[in-house]
C-alpha cells in the first residue's frame, strides 16, 4: 500500500541538453548531407507569472536576447511547478503542492519551433530524485518515518520518455543501510550497467541518525532488487546536498568511467551542534564497487569553511559547484548557496567564481541550471536586484560569471534546451 507523502511535493522536468551542429540558417535548423533530416533546437525557460507557470523559447542566449514569459507565445502550465529536462527531447513538469502532487505533464518542441504539451501522466506522486538511466527517466521518493510502526518504503517510477508510460517499483528501506534505521534516497545514476542511488540513514522523521559520518551508495538490479550497498565510514556524510527533498546532484560518472560521489556533509536541524561533518568528494574507480581509500577531496577545507549544495558536471574532470556558508548551527543548508566554484576532481583544485551577484538566488531549492558542456558553461537564472531576472553564464575555463539574457517573469525556475528532428523526405 503506497503511503502518499503529504508534506513535500516536488515538480520535475528533465532535459539533458545537447548542442547540435547547426548551419548558418537563421532558424537554427541544420541539414544532413543527404538533406533528409533537419534538426531544430530552441533554448527554453520555464518561469512563473501570477499563479501559473509559463514556458518560453528563444534561438540564442545572449545579452540582447529576451525571454518573455508574459507574451502571447508563452505556453501556460497551470499551477506552481518544478521543472527538469530529459535530454533534449522532453520537458516534464510536476505540481508542487502540500496536499496533492498533481498531474505531471510532458512538453516537446514541434517542427515549426513551437512548444506544446504532449501528455498528462498518471503520476500523482511526490518526486525527490530523478535521473535518466539508459533509455528511461527514473523518478524516486522515500518514506521518512512518519509512522515508524509500518515498513518504510522507497518508490521508483521508470518512465519511457517516448511514450510517457511508467512502471512503479517499491522496496522496503528498513535496515537497508544500518540496523534500526531506514534509507532515504538522495540521488540516482547509472554506473557499470547498474542503477545506483545515494542514500542517507535516518532514525526519525526529523532526519536524525547515528551515522552522520557515513556515505552510502545502493546498487540495484534492473528490477530494483538489491544488489549491494557500498559504504564509506568516517570521512564525509550522505550523498548530495538536500533541501525541500531535492538533492539530485551527488553522483556523477565522468568521461573516464570513474564515479565521483559528492556530500554536503550536513547533519540535521535537530542535532546540528552535536556532530561536525565536512563536505567532501569520494571516488569509486571504474569497474569497482568500493570506495577508493586513497581518495578524499575535503571541500570544506579547500573552500575555507563552505559546504557543497549542488554540483554540475562540465565534462572531463571539471565540475561547477554551488556553495553555502556556515558550520553546525550557523550552516544555512543551501538557503544562500549563491557562491560558485570550479572544481577539478582529478587534480583536486578549487577556484572561486568571480562576478556572480550576491543574494541573487531566491527559491534556489527549486532552481535548475543548464550544464552546457559543449560550450564549457553553466547557464543559471539569477535575480541581481528585486524584480529583475537574468540568465547568467559561468565559464568553467575562466571561473567567471557574465550577465546575459533578460527574462520577463516574476520568477524563473529552469533553463534548458529542446531539439526536434524533421524529415525532409518526400
Amino acid at each position: 500500500m503506497k503511503t502518499p507523502i503529504k508534506y513535500l511535493r516536488f515538480a520535475v522536468v528533465i532535459v539533458a541538453l545537447n548542442f547540435m551542429s547547426c548551419s548558418s540558417d537563421d532558424d537554427g535548423a541544420s541539414a544532413s548531407d543527404d538533406d533528409e533530416v533537419l534538426t531544430t533546437s530552441k533554448y527554453v525557460v520555464a518561469a512563473s507569472s501570477g499563479e501559473n507557470d509559463y514556458i518560453v523559447s528563444g534561438d540564442e542566449v545572449s545579452a540582447d536576447a529576451v525571454f518573455d514569459a508574459t507574451s502571447v507565445d508563452a505556453v501556460q502550465s497551470p499551477g506552481d511547478r518544478i521543472w527538469s529536462f530529459y535530454q533534449d527531447d522532453v520537458l516534464y513538469g510536476f505540481l508542487y503542492n502540500q496536499q496533492d502532487a498533481g498531474t505531471t505533464a510532458s512538453y516537446v518542441l514541434n517542427a515549426d519551433g513551437t512548444i506544446t504539451k504532449r501528455n498528462e501522466l498518471a503520476l500523482d506522486v511526490s518526486t525527490h530524485i530523478k535521473e535518466e538511466v539508459g533509455d528511461y527517466l527514473i523518478l524516486g521518493y522515500s518514506d521518512r518515518l512518519s509512522d515508524p510502526t509500518v515498513d518504510q518504503l522507497g518508490y521508483f517510477h521508470k518512465v519511457d520518455p517516448t511514450t510517457d508510460a511508467s512502471t512503479e517499483y517499491t522496496i522496503v528501506t528498513n535496515d537497508l543501510l544500518e540496523e534500526g534505521e531506514a534509507a532515504y534516497f538522495t540521488d540516482i545514476a547509472y554506473y557499470e550497467d547498474h542503477i545506483i542511488a545515494g542514500a542517507r540513514s535516518i532514525n526519525a522523521s526529523a532526519f536524525t541518525s547515528d551515522y552522520y559520518n557515513n556515505t552510502y551508495v545502493v546498487v540495484f538490479n534492473d528490477d530494483f532488487t538489491l544488489n549491494q550497498v557500498i559504504k564509506d565510514e568516517g570521512r564525509t556524510g550522505f550523498v548530495a546536498g538536500q533541501k525541500y527533498s531535492q538533492g539530485d546532484t551527488g553522483l556523477e560518472v565522468v568521461d573516464s568511467g570513474d564515479l565521483y560521489v559528492f556530500s554536503s556533509g550536513q547533519t540535521s536541524y535537530a542535532d546540528q551542534d552535536l556532530v561536525t561533518v565536512p563536505s567532501g568528494i569520494l571516488k569509486i574507480n571504474q569497474g569497482t564497487f568500493e570506495f577508493d581509500d586513497d581518495y578524499f577531496f575535503n571541500i570544506s577545507e579547500a573552500s575555507g569553511g563552505y559546504n557543497l549544495f549542488r554540483t554540475y558536471y562540465m565534462g572531463g574532470s571539471t565540475f561547477i559547484v554551488a556553495m553555502y556558508p556556515g558550520t553546525n548551527a550557523d550552516a544555512t543548508f543551501g538557503i544562500d548557496a549563491d557562491r560558485f566554484a570550479v572544481v577539478d576532481v582529478e587534480a583536486e583544485t578549487f577556484t572561486w567564481v568571480t562576478n556572480f551577484p550576491e543574494n541573487a538566488l531566491p527559491n534556489w531549492e527549486f532552481r535548475t541550471p543548464y550544464a552546457d558542456k559543449d560550450n564549457g558553461r553553466l547557464l543559471i537564472t539569477a535575480v541581481p536586484s528585486e524584480g529583475e531576472n537574468y540568465l547568467y553564464e559561468i565559464d568553467a575555463a575562466t571561473a567567471t560569471a557574465t550577465q546575459l539574457s533578460t527574462i520577463e517573469a516574476e520568477s524563473v525556475k529552469i533553463v534548458g534546451k529542446l531539439t526536434t528532428e524533421i524529415s525532409t523526405e518526400e
